[in-house]
């Protein structure tokens, strides 16, 4: 990619003025804290973040331009997920009819945990693999639909999806929802009507699913109503709670330090006695206490935008949303591409790593073009030209010698 004859774009100033600070802060930081280790371990995921970023983005461009680009994309994405879908399939058949734990042979050559009744294909954490489902959704619906097709693939992702129980993935489509509905003036009555079918597949559909297969384990009371009271979650739930607090205190440690904030990479520095203070109840489970007595160095906000407040501060946050807004004003163009943007957006709630692939990729692509027109449309855009009369071929007459 540095051979090519490739550059940034004009918006992605922000991008590289935040890298800029952030850089340089984490390393001042760094000789505060005398910890060079955690700002070196922050500056490799800025490094990689923005390289999957300036991919994707050449990538969306070539795509785009050559015309075997859709092909090419086509096969990547079968050679991505079909294996994955395969081995879902396996653990659903095994989990829900034949119940003899064949597929976890296969699974726990790919993750150390294998979790019971639940869709995680090829990934150690079922909610990490329905937002790789969710993103390769999205590129082979918009694929597909371009060639008046219908993928086989999009129907098995979303089947896997909902046999995931995973409530995060399930609140990453609703909030993307709501986002695309603000950003959006168009049909928002239909967007409210979408947002009212899917609180009912949620609360509704998802516990006679649960109740039909048997399925148990600590994620089905979260599709309770009865439990839906933040003192119960948080008393009982030891993932919510972690997803609920750790945002909570880089926020306060923003309003620690709110202009340049932590430093990149040094969110844990007050972590421990934050908690200590205001929500020692967590020291229950023992994932919270380890953290907290043992290893506090390894607590992450878990949440891209509480990383931003604690560790940025208000100057790394306006770089940061100034890329942003540069996104959405200059490259969502669609309805199509602005609804990618709203995934994107809403994915990052419970993932704080500037190294967070499907969040650059998807980023990219918008960025270099790839969702620059409607599905069911051409994928290249056919060219306007202006009516001009200097382009219009001058009639030719025979010469007329005059009469004597």
């Amino acid at each position: 990619m540095l051979f090519e004859r490739f550059r940034f774009h004009q918006g992605d100033i922000f991008l590289i003025a935040f890298f800029i600070y952030s850089c340089s802060n984490s390393l001042i930081k760094a000789a505060v804290y005398n910890d060079l280790s955690s700002s070196m371990e922050h500056m490799i995921t800025l490094v990689i973040g923005i390289s999957i970023y300036r991919v994707a983005m050449y990538a969306g461009r070539h795509i785009k331009e050559q015309a075997a680009g859709t092909q090419t994309l086509n096969k990547a994405l079968m050679i991505a997920f079909v294996p994955a879908i395969l081995a879902g399939f396996m653990q659903f058949f095994d989990a829900f009819f034949v119940h003899n734990g064949f597929s976890k042979a296969l699974t726990s050559l790919f993750s150390e945990q294998v979790y019971h009744n639940r869709i995680q294909m090829l990934s150690g954490e079922p909610s990490w693999a329905a937002l790789h489902m969710i993103t390769g959704g999205l590129l082979i619906y918009f694929l597909y639909d371009k060639q008046n097709k219908r993928s086989w693939m999009v129907i098995a992702l979303a089947l896997l999806l909902i046999m995931t129980f995973s409530a995060y993935a399930y609140a990453v489509i609703l909030i993307a929802f709501f986002i695309y509905m603000l950003i959006n003036s168009k049909q928002r009555l239909k967007m409210l009507v979408i947002m009212g079918l899917m609180f009912s597949f949620i609360f509704v559909l998802v516990p006679f699913l649960i109740k039909t297969f048997g399925v148990s384990g600590y994620y089905t009371h979260r599709f309770n109503l009865d439990n839906m009271s933040l003192d119960y979650l948080m008393r009982t739930d030891n993932s919510f709670f972690v997803r609920f607090v750790f945002p909570v205190i880089g926020f306060i440690e923003f309003a620690r330090h709110p202009l340049t904030g932590m430093g990149g990479g040094f969110y844990y520095r007050e972590f421990a006695d934050t908690l200590l203070q205001y929500f020692d109840v967590g020291l229950k489970f023992r994932e919270v206490s380890d953290m907290v007595l043992r290893t506090p160095e390894m607590a992450t906000s878990r949440n891209l935008y509480a990383k931003l407040f604690s560790e940025e501060g208000f100057i790394g946050v306006v770089l940061f949303f100034g890329f942003l807004v540069s996104i959405f004003k200059q490259s969502c163009t669609t309805q199509y591409s602005k609804f990618v943007f709203a995934i994107c957006l809403s994915s990052v709630m419970n993932f704080d790593s500037y190294a967070f692939i499907d969040f650059w990729l998807l980023i990219g692509l918008i960025r270099g073009g790839f969702f620059a027109t409607e599905p069911g449309l051409p994928l290249v855009p056919v060219k306007e030209q202006r009516f001009s009369v200097s382009s219009v071929p001058q009639a030719q007459y025979p010469r007329m010698e005059p009469r004597l």
